[in-house]
């Protein structure tokens, strides 16, 4: 929105605009505004104007009804009301005016008009409304797409970010999604970028304070990304603010922490597969039980000054493979792809088509980051599981070397194999490998991780004192009762306990439990 609508806290060399709250005061004057741009459909640009100026005369800050209104003209569709063109008819007066001179007197101004409108089969009276209905304020409102007061106070926030943003000196931003069509956007707007790892992905753009022309353009282009990082679910923002009534610079900083209500709820709109060839690995990796994970376009790598966006990422425990299919051919993009692959330094996985196999692709095979994969009509599988699963045992014997140099004690009653591995970095397996084979004192094994003694004696403890209560107890009643006590691993506790099953037909309500011929800690 325009600067003089801008409103702004200054304090301690931080800079912020003063945004709406949604409070029950905001919520009402903007369905006021709301309310009366859907009344006034058909009416003139006038009216509208007449009663923002109403409520500026309640006592409202002037800015910020202004600033609503401004989105609201937005939203609605003004048209000229009159058929023929008001400049014609403006034309034609001042034609009539030149062959019988200026009119002097409201007499000659009225004949004239006369003879205009008898030319154009008007009245006079239209003739001058007509004559200048092309005037902003005599528009009328043909149609209103009328939003509600919340989304009309997160749109007008959103505005004040962007016109803040216009004296930017450096803009720096972090995201967790979305990267394609930001950095789709940069490239478009032409926005001179860095980018570091910190050790998140972070993007610096420079701001149009920073140059030395285009200043005005530059920085409407800069403020467009606004809409595009907070819609993630995750971000921040971190801008210098060239002050021009102080010429201070101003740090702005912005998360979605704290100030996600600033802006509304996003959708964010699901990841598309650019071909085929992607939409049908996705399908066909997902089907398989591998025990990796993939994830659509996870965002960006370093591929030195530059960025690279693979088109998948692999992982299983805190081994990370990223996958890139170079399946579009035009000899440009081949060697942009190759030198960015050249300067990779992660683990990649290149699917190449055959037809596209070139000299600067063939060169980077011996790159041991890049594992080249070749493929005609569609993608296989196999090679793909097979370099994964060769990279997995590789990793997974150096995290079991790293599991057995460290002295481990375990404190809690229960150790879940997945939660352990998560803490550590490490695979599942890694974990289950070295915990199997050298439980720790005091623990047994079960089926998904351990469980110190001590617990198991108080679970084996309940189950005897409910089948000496009841006599009986059915497969159904234990599992109530070792839930109860935090249990996840039914099964791997009654196994453990002794316990056996004995099988009254599929349901686990008529299923028996079979006590152990001696009590576990007997």
């Amino acid at each position: 929105m325009p600067s003089n609508l801008l409103l702004v806290y200054k304090r301690k060399g931080e800079i912020q605009p003063r945004y709406a709250k949604l409070s029950p005061e905001n919520i009402q004057i903007a369905s006021r505004l709301i309310e009366f741009y859907a009344a006034h459909v058909g009416a003139q640009k006038k009216v509208l104007t007449q009663f923002v100026s109403e409520l500026e005369n309640q006592g409202y800050e002037y800015r910020f009804v202004r600033g609503l209104a401004l989105l609201l003209d937005r939203k609605s569709n003004f048209s000229c009301k009159s058929k023929i063109p008001p400049s014609d008819l403006r034309q034609r007066v001042f034609q009539i005016t030149q062959k019988h001179g200026i009119p002097t007197t409201p007499v000659c101004r009225e004949q004239i008009l006369t003879n205009v409108a008898t030319e154009l089969s008007l009245s006079v009276q239209l003739l001058e409304e007509l004559l200048y209905a092309d005037l902003d304020s005599e528009l009328i409102i043909e149609t209103f797409e009328a939003p509600t007061a919340s989304d009309l106070l997160c749109q007008y926030n959103l505005s004040l970010t962007q016109t803040l943003l216009f004296e930017c000196s450096e803009l720096s931003f972090r995201v967790s999604g979305n990267w394609q069509q930001l950095f789709y956007a940069i490239k478009k707007l032409g926005l001179i970028y860095e980018v570091f790892q910190e050790p998140e992905v972070c993007v610096k753009i420079d701001g149009p304070s920073s140059l030395f022309k285009l200043t005005k353009r530059y920085g409407v282009n800069t403020a467009k990304l606004m809409p595009l990082i907070v819609a993630n679910p995750h971000w921040s923002i971190d801008a210098k603010i060239l002050w021009k009534y102080t010429n201070e610079v101003c740090d702005f900083k912005l998360d979605a922490t704290r100030h996600r209500w600033l802006f509304g709820v996003s959708v964010f709109a699901p990841v598309r597969y650019d071909s085929t060839v992607e939409e049908s690995f996705a399908s066909q990796f997902r089907a398989v039980d591998s025990g990796w994970t993939l994830t659509r376009e996870p965002g960006p790598v370093l591929a030195g000054r530059r960025i690279l966006l693979p088109d998948f990422l692999l992982a299983r425990g805190g081994l990370c493979v990223y996958l890139e299919i170079v399946g579009f051919w035009t000899e440009d993009y081949l060697r942009r792809k190759a030198e960015k692959l050249s300067q990779v330094d992660v683990k990649m996985i290149v699917m190449v088509h055959e037809s596209l196999a070139c000299e600067r692709l063939v060169a980077l095979e011996k790159r041991p980051q890049l594992y080249f994969i070749y493929y005609r009509d569609k993608i296989s599988l196999a090679p793909v599981l097979g370099y994964l699963q060769k990279e997995f045992e590789a990793i997974k014997v150096k995290e079991i070397a790293m599991l057995q140099s460290l002295s481990i004690t375990f404190t809690e009653p229960v150790v879940d194999y997945v939660e352990f591995a998560s803490r550590l970095g490490v695979s599942v397996e890694s974990v289950r490998a070295v915990l199997t084979a050298k439980p720790p004192v005091g623990y047994v094994l079960l089926a998904n991780g351990l469980m110190n003694q001590a617990r198991l004696l108080h679970l084996a403890r309940v189950l005897r004192g409910a089948l000496n209560e009841l006599g009986a107890l059915t497969l159904s009643q234990a599992t109530v009762l070792l839930e109860a006590e935090g249990v996840e691993d039914i099964s791997g506790v009654l196994a453990c306990l002794g316990y056996t099953i004995r099988w009254c037909g599929i349901s686990s309500a008529h299923a028996q439990l079979v006590s152990p011929k001696a009590d576990y800690f007997s």
